[in-house]
């Protein structure tokens, strides 16, 4: 990962992102020797979780900001 935008989530003094703020965060899949992307957010007890609010349990390694509209529609 050379990109800049990409914040090493493993680094000392690692920075991380507010809680509740939805991140694509970059998870190694050892069986494609790639990095995959997911919609994760950290919640309040430090813990990384899906858009659904489910525990992530794979280890993330690099996080970047998401930029995401707002829903306006009304349920």
């Amino acid at each position: 990962m050379k990109n800049k935008n990409w914040i090493d989530a493993n680094a000392k003094n690692a920075l991380l992102p507010q809680a509740g703020q939805m991140v694509w965060a970059a998870v190694p899949n050892v069986i494609i020797c790639a990095h995959q992307t997911f919609l994760l957010y950290l919640d309040s007890d430090g813990q990384w979780r899906d858009n659904t609010g489910c525990l992530f349990s794979r280890r993330v390694n690099f996080w970047q900001s998401a930029d995401l509209p707002e829903c306006n529609i009304s349920c």
